[in-house]
């Protein structure tokens, strides 16, 4: 698997698990003592919240409040996508 097929892959994961999330999160709007519902909440809660932190490990945060750097702004060590980045 090449970084680049690595790199979305991780990035599905979160986009599903934020997915998820959101739609269970519309749905306890709605029926807030489901148990069903809420546990498929925090299921879905953990699963986000491993996707974010495994893509942030490897390809730096998705979100600056995931930007766990204190020494520098790692935003800008990366290409920027008129220079090759995002591929």
């Amino acid at each position: 698997m090449t970084n680049s097929d690595s790199r979305q892959t991780l990035l599905m994961q979160v986009t599903r698990a934020g997915f998820a999330l959101d739609d269970a999160q519309l749905f306890l709007d709605t029926h807030p003592c489901d148990p069903g519902a809420l546990a498929y909440f925090q299921q879905m809660s953990t699963a986000y919240k491993e996707a974010m932190n495994a893509y942030s490990s490897q390809f730096g945060p998705l979100i600056a409040a995931l930007n766990n750097d204190t020494a520098y702004w790692s935003w800008i060590s990366d290409p920027w996508p008129w220079e090759g980045g995002m591929n």
